[in-house]
C-alpha cells in the first residue's frame, strides 16, 4: 500500500505540470512533422521518399525532340522535376535556390557528340541544398561514368571507326533529321535516300548502333552478379510496406524527450531532500527500498504515459505504424521506460545535490542522444559510434522501436534488443536498491 501511495503521489505531481507536459508531448511531434516534411514525407505520412528535386536544363540548340524525351525520362524517375531554360534564368534560379542545381549543356553538343569529340557538361550546384544537389551530382557522374566505360570499350573494338557529320552546307550541325516526334523522325531517315550526304551519314549511324546494341548486349552479361532478398520467416508471405519516414522519425525524438522527463522525475528526489519531505517519509512506516520502488515505478509510468499518448497522436496525425500485434510495441515501451527510470535514478542516488544531478543528466542525454540514435538514424552513424551507444539504453529503444514500427516486426523476431532493455532495467534497479540501503544506514539523507 506504501508504495501505491507513493506512486499516486508522483504521478498527481506530474499530471499537475501543465508544461512539462505540453513540452514533453507536442515538440516531438513538431519535430517530427517538420523533419519529416524536410525529406519529402508528406502532410500525413503518405510521402514515401526524398521529394522530387527541382532541376533545370539548358541546350538551347538542343533538338526539341530530345529536350522532350530527357526531361520525359527525367520526370518518370520519379526522382526529378524538370524544367527547360536558358543559362541566365538558370543561374538565377540556382542562386536563389529555387532550384537545387542546373545542368548545362554545352553548345554544339550534338555535332561534337556525333563526331567523338569533347563535350564538357557543367553541373550549377544549391550550396545551400547539400543533400539534394549532392544527390543531383552522384546521378550524373555515375551516368558519364557507364557512358565513359561503354565508349572505351566501343573504340577499343573498332578503333578506325568513321562518324557520321550530320552538317548542312556552311559546316554547321542540321539538326533537320531530329526535329519532331519519333514518327517525324522516322519518316525523314527513310525518305533521304536521294541525298547521298544523308545516305552516307545514315549507313554509318546504323552500322554504329548495331555495333552498339552488340556491345551492350554483351557488357549486360556480368560474370559475377548479386542478387539481394529479403528474408521473412518460414510460412510467411510478407508484403511490402510503403516507408513511413514518420516511423523513424517520431521514436528517436520521443526517446530524447522521455530521458528530460524521466530526469526530472528522478530530479525530485533531491528536492524531497532539500524540504524535509524525504526525511519525514524516512521516518515514517516506509522501508526505503519501498521508498525507491515507488519513485521508480512512478517514473516508468509517467514515462510510459507519455510515449503512449505520442504513438498514438503519431498513429492519427502521420499514420505511424503501431507494429504487427497489440503487445510488441507496449512492451518496448515498458521497457524502455522502466531502463531509463533506473538510469536516472541511479544518477540521482550518487550525485550530492540538484544543480549537480542537472548537469550530469544533460551530459548524459546529449551524449547519449548522438551517439544512440536519436539526433540521427542508427544506419549512418560510424562504427565506433555504435560501440560506444550499446552502453546506452536509448539505442537498444530506438533498435526495438525500428524493428516495431518501421520494420513491421514482432519483439519475438528480433528480441535481442528489448532482453538488453530488460537486463538494464534489472540492474540498474538492484544497483539503486542497494544504494538506497546504504544511504539509509548511514544516515545520508538523515
Amino acid at each position: 500500500m506504501a508504495v501505491k501511495a507513493l506512486i499516486k503521489k508522483d504521478i498527481l505531481r506530474f499530471v499537475s505540470d501543465h508544461r512539462a507536459l505540453i513540452v514533453n508531448m507536442v515538440l516531438p511531434l513538431l519535430l517530427t512533422f517538420i523533419i519529416g516534411l524536410s525529406f519529402g514525407g508528406g502532410l500525413f505520412g503518405k510521402g514515401s521518399g526524398i521529394s522530387a528535386i527541382p532541376l533545370v536544363l539548358v541546350g538551347s540548340d538542343l533538338p526539341e525532340m530530345l529536350k522532350d524525351r530527357l526531361a520525359q525520362g527525367l520526370r518518370d524517375s520519379e526522382f526529378f522535376e524538370v524544367t527547360w531554360t536558358d543559362s541566365l534564368e538558370a543561374d538565377a534560379m540556382v542562386r536563389s535556390g529555387e532550384v537545387v542545381a542546373a545542368v548545362v549543356l554545352p553548345p554544339g553538343m550534338m555535332k561534337d557528340f556525333f563526331q567523338m569529340k569533347p563535350v564538357a557538361v557543367q553541373l550549377w550546384k544549391d550550396p545551400g541544398s547539400e543533400l539534394k544537389s549532392g544527390i543531383v551530382e552522384q546521378i550524373l557522374t555515375r551516368s558519364i561514368r557507364q557512358y565513359q566505360a561503354g565508349e572505351a570499350a566501343y573504340l577499343g573494338l573498332w578503333p578506325d571507326e568513321q562518324y557520321p557529320e550530320f552538317v548542312d552546307e556552311d559546316g554547321e550541325f542540321d539538326d533537320s533529321l531530329f526535329s519532331g516526334d519519333i514518327v517525324k523522325v522516322w519518316q525523314r531517315w527513310r525518305n533521304t535516300s536521294d541525298d547521298p550526304r544523308w545516305e552516307e551519314a545514315r549507313e554509318n549511324m546504323i552500322k554504329a548502333v548495331d555495333r552498339h546494341m552488340a556491345l551492350s548486349e554483351a557488357m549486360d552479361q556480368p560474370v559475377i552478379s548479386l542478387t539481394v532478398h529479403d528474408k521473412s520467416p518460414a510460412g510467411e508471405a510478407e508484403t511490402p510496406r510503403d516507408i513511413n519516414l514518420f516511423d523513424y522519425f517520431l521514436p528517436g525524438f520521443s526517446v530524447f524527450f522521455l530521458m528530460f522527463a524521466v530526469s526530472a522525475s528522478a530530479r525530485d528526489l533531491h528536492r524531497e531532500k532539500l524540504n524535509g519531505t524525504l526525511h519525514r517519509q524516512l521516518l515514517a512506516p516506509i522501508k526505503s527500498t519501498d521508498l525507491l520502488l515507488g519513485k521508480w515505478l512512478a517514473a516508468t509510468l509517467q514515462g510510459v504515459f507519455q510515449l503512449v499518448v505520442l504513438y498514438l497522436v503519431g498513429a492519427i496525425l502521420f499514420q505511424v505504424n503501431l507494429g504487427p500485434n497489440a503487445w510488441s510495441l507496449p512492451l518496448a515501451v515498458l521497457l524502455c521506460c522502466s531502463a531509463a527510470a533506473g538510469l536516472f535514478m541511479l544518477i540521482a542516488l550518487i550525485t550530492p545535490t540538484e544543480k549537480m544531478m542537472d548537469n550530469i543528466s544533460t551530459i548524459v542525454i546529449l551524449v547519449f542522444a548522438m551517439v544512440g540514435g536519436n539526433m540521427m538514424p542508427l544506419d549512418s552513424l560510424p562504427l565506433w559510434v555504435h560501440t560506444f551507444g550499446r552502453f546506452g539504453f536509448n539505442y537498444w529503444a530506438n533498435i526495438s522501436f525500428n524493428n516495431i514500427m518501421a520494420k513491421n516486426h514482432s519483439a519475438f523476431e528480433d528480441p535481442l534488443a528489448l532482453l538488453v532493455l530488460l537486463g538494464m532495467s534489472l540492474a540498474f534497479l538492484i544497483i539503486n536498491l542497494v544504494l538506497i540501503r546504504l544511504k539509509t544506514r548511514k544516515g545520508v539523507w538523515a
